[in-house]
């Protein structure tokens, strides 16, 4: 009787449930995020290397920036040539960690990041959101799924222009 019970509850609240129902949320807009952005730098990656936490079985990168400009920055905060940042996910011999809605970051990939200062160093706000792949037309492109560049264009090479004064 009790498991009959049991299970009656269960079915009555599976059906007096709230219905499931999905949302998606918009990313802000690019200048609510430089707004929000500690810092903002155009810069080159030059060295990727994928290293070990030393507290658990997971791969972060460790990425090497060299820094062109700094386009928004405090004094306090200091930015000088070079940026390094750490960002969960990568590959180590046979050891894989994977991140969805981290950006890849390879050497050679040029840089318009909108960057947070936190108790582990720079990050980009949201990380694919605030690391912005520029393009060799100029153009600005967030990480797609899978990290890398996405083939449509977020802002064309005249913001990059206007904002950093980069021109090509």
């Amino acid at each position: 009787m009790n498991r009959h019970l049991t299970i009656l509850i269960g079915a009555l609240a599976l059906l007096g449930g709230p219905d499931a129902t999905a949302m998606t949320v918009d990313p802000a807009p690019l200048e609510v995020l430089w707004a929000e952005a500690d810092a903002v730098v155009h810069g080159t990656v030059v060295a990727t290397e994928a290293v070990a936490a030393p507290t658990s079985p997971r791969v972060h990168t460790q990425v090497t920036v060299v820094i062109w400009q700094v386009a928004k920055a405090s004094r306090a905060d200091a930015i000088g040539r070079t940026l390094s940042l750490t960002l969960p996910g990568g590959t180590l011999g046979r050891l894989r960690t994977v991140s969805p809605g981290v950006p890849r970051l390879t050497p050679g990939d040029e840089l318009v990041l909108l960057l947070d200062r936190t108790p582990r160093g720079w990050l980009p706000i949201g990380y694919r959101l605030g690391a912005l792949f520029v393009g060799d037309d100029g153009a600005l492109r967030q990480a797609a799924p899978g990290g890398r560049p996405s083939p449509t264009p977020l802002l064309d090479a005249a913001w990059l222009s206007s904002a950093l004064g980069v021109t090509r």
